[in-house]
């Protein structure tokens, strides 16, 4: 039977139109030199649609204009840091010596109300500064090393630099971190603290919505960072599950490279790199009736 490439178009956009939606988020590029290759590697071919960049780390300028070539394939967007690298500028009450500041101390500060408004709000736009420099453009997005943009301060002045003019919220969409308790407890993967993330994320959509910012809607990723080839198996769970515009975070390295200094993850890295760039993820996409798509272009069809 000879079939014209019109009937298969036909048939590809068939199946496409079956398939459920999934961004596939990268985060850290920028972070070291075997994460940015992998990212890099992947989006060329199209198995990422997204990566937030750590406009603070070691490779970020040397990496971003390879990255920036490639953002017809994927959303480029700022993944703020006030942990594991040191902040741009000043922040006198959380790193008063300019040192990378660990998560347990942000969280201390954060949840206490120690955070102070004013210096974050500064962080906020001196980091998205960096990526306008770099990219010569604002991010496609915005979420948070460690999830730290959930956080009561953060998140608060986050939304600000949109009211500021900072970020525009017709551009622009935000990482939610949040999922309903049943969801996480049913998938079973990392529940104590996929919980603890879903629950500083509370409210996060209400609070985009109000301000007129996009969000995705469903979050999947959170893992133990295990080295016991067990990645396999969690992200499949990750391609179950409801939402209109779902969000799976994912950490890969391609080993060899260069890890990044003090990297504690570097060889989770390597398995997640393993998997998505090998045979069996475009089989488990398929078997889940699962393709990639990004953000960006679902803003753009729903605000019309």
């Amino acid at each position: 039977m000879n079939v014209t490439g019109t009937e298969v178009a036909a048939e590809a956009g068939v199946v496409a139109a079956r398939c459920r939606s999934l961004v596939l988020c990268a985060d850290d590029f920028g972070y070291g030199e075997e994460i940015d290759e992998a990212i890099l590697a992947l989006i060329e071919a199209g198995r990422l649609t997204a990566t937030g960049c750590m406009v603070a780390g070691d490779r970020f300028r040397r990496d971003a204009p390879r990255l920036a070539a490639l953002s017809d394939r994927a959303d480029i967007g700022l993944h703020f840091t006030l942990t594991e690298l040191p902040p741009l500028g000043a922040i006198p009450s959380l790193a008063p010596d300019g040192r990378p500041q660990t998560l347990s101390s942000v969280l201390a500060r954060a949840l206490t109300g120690r955070l102070d408004y004013a210096e974050i709000a500064a962080e906020i736009g001196r980091q998205i500064g960096r990526f306008r420099e770099v990219f010569g453009r604002s991010p496609d997005f915005v979420d948070g090393h460690q999830h730290v943009h959930v956080l009561p301060t953060v998140r608060r002045a986050l939304f600000a630099a949109f009211d500021e003019g900072l970020l525009d919220r017709a551009t622009t969409w935000v990482r939610d971190c949040h999922e309903p308790l049943t969801t996480i407890v049913g998938r079973g993967i990392e529940v104590p603290k996929t919980v603890f993330v879903s629950l500083l994320s509370a409210g996060m959509a209400r609070e985009a919505a109000a301000h007129g910012i996009l969000v995705n809607d469903g979050f999947r990723g959170v893992t133990a960072f295990a080295t016991d080839r067990s990645y396999r198996a969690n992200f499949r769970r990750f391609l179950e599950g409801a939402g209109e515009r779902p969000l799976a975070m994912c950490h890969p390295a391609r080993p060899g490279a260069g890890a990044a200094s003090g990297d504690a993850i570097a060889a989770a890295r390597h398995g997640e790199w393993a998997y998505f760039s090998g045979d069996d993820f475009p089989a488990d996409l398929a078997a889940a009736g699962v393709r990639l798509g990004r953000m960006r272009r679902r803003a753009a069809a729903v605000r019309g």
